[in-house]
């Protein structure tokens, strides 16, 4: 396994672990935003942002996957699933950059970075809490394909973790 694909199975991991805990008393605790933390940490030290590039393209792959994988089982498209997220977290108040930056993944390489570059210019903080609501959102999805009898949580892992390694 490649580094970069150990850097974003272990975010996927922190965020699959953590949707099994009561949430910590500070956002910052949760073992995702340690995992984007450190990292942020390490780039700034290198004076560049290549480990966050990494993690935010690596965990969108897994989110984009997954969202084509519960779709097709809804017998929707990717779009109208990504609508329904949408919905819900306009109907909450969340305002989030989640559903641009799935259908960013979904339309390629030039869309995604456009997008990631723009969040990150714009406001640092929001591009590491758009990695770590991937993270959460991917290990949602995972634990969604379990519960629907889809694919077990292992199997999910395992091929999400091909997939990585099959992007470099």
């Amino acid at each position: 396994m490649s580094s970069n694909t150990m850097l974003v199975m272990e975010l996927l991991h922190a965020s699959h672990t953590a949707q099994q805990k009561p949430p910590p008393a500070h956002r910052l605790d949760s073992p995702a935003c340690r995992v984007v933390s450190r990292e942020a940490r390490k780039d700034a030290d290198d004076g560049g942002m290549q480990r966050l590039n990494i993690l935010a393209v690596g965990i969108g792959v897994c989110a984009t996957d997954l969202t084509f994988v519960l779709a097709e089982h809804k017998k929707i498209t990717a779009e109208a699933l990504i609508d329904e997220l949408a919905a819900g977290h306009a109907k909450a108040g969340h305002a989030t950059e989640l559903p641009a930056a799935l259908r960013a993944m979904g339309k390629g390489v030039e869309a995604t970075a456009e997008l990631f570059a723009g969040i990150f210019v714009r406001d640092q903080g929001a591009f590491m809490d758009l990695i770590v609501e991937l993270g959460d959102y991917a290990a949602t999805c995972v634990s969604a394909l379990a519960a629907l009898d889809i694919s077990p949580v292992d199997e999910t892992l395992a091929e999400l973790e091909i997939t990585l390694n099959e992007l470099g």
